[in-house]
């Protein structure tokens, strides 16, 4: 695969705030796409053949979004409605394929805020989006950092072995919201509390959210239920 480090805006030529700007929108069913993930991606339909094409061709950056859960008894129609935060990623590594298709990995970025989708001539969809920085505290990471660890390695490793990379960071020091975000997306959640965690820009209640999803999953196991997926509440 081809690789770029570049960073860069969603649009070329819309004219940007620093909070704002025009993203490459690539919505997705029941996917739930968080900073500091890498996500692969098979591309084939027409629309984001294009989107991929101008992404490659510019900064190389796009927007996962999830697509709203169809109400019972209906199916939606085009243009589907598509959740207001979704992650903004970098194309960090691609491969062109036969008929015109594409594999790339896509490096999660930012956090952002659908504004407004913007009409256009292209076949996909754009949108302008605010970024969502995370809104730290003056609290300290311990022992948060410490139980959210001890937590989640006992959770997954109950049902899989951690792979090196994620052991390996979760033995460094990073952020607390990188840690967050690092662990929402790689527990098997529902599409609905991984959207509730990407919608929380706030990493004190972002943690606070995870060590109760944590603490049930634990609990569960515990009682050998192994119930899926769990009731969770968010408040």
């Amino acid at each position: 695969m081809r690789r770029s480090s570049s960073l860069g805006r969603c649009d070329r030529n819309a004219e940007l705030t620093p909070s704002t700007n025009r993203c490459l929108l690539f919505p997705l069913p029941e996917l739930v796409f968080f900073p500091h993930s890498v996500l692969p991606l098979h591309i084939f339909e027409p629309r984001y053949r294009q989107m991929t094409e101008d992404a490659l061709a510019g900064d190389r950056l796009v927007t996962i979004v999830q697509i709203r859960p169809e109400p019972p008894g209906s199916k939606w129609t085009e243009p589907v409605p598509i959740m207001d935060v979704g992650c903004r990623g970098e194309i960090v590594g691609y491969e062109r394929l036969a008929g015109g298709r594409f594999n790339f990995l896509l490096l999660g970025q930012h956090r952002v805020r659908l504004l407004g989708e913007v009409p256009s001539n292209k076949l996909y969809r754009i949108a302008e989006a605010e970024i969502l920085n995370d809104q730290e505290s003056d609290r300290p990471s311990e022992p948060r950092r410490g139980e959210l660890v001890e937590r989640f390695r006992a959770v997954f490793q109950a049902d899989q072995p951690l792979s090196e990379e994620l052991n390996d960071l979760l033995n460094s020091v990073v952020p607390l919201g990188v840690l967050s975000d690092v662990i929402a997306h790689a527990l098997f959640l529902p599409a609905e509390i991984k959207q509730a965690l990407l919608a929380e820009p706030e990493v004190d209640r972002r943690v606070e959210m995870l060590q109760a999803i944590l603490s049930e999953l634990e609990a569960r196991q515990s009682r050998s239920t192994r119930t899926f997926p769990p009731a969770f509440g968010l408040n």
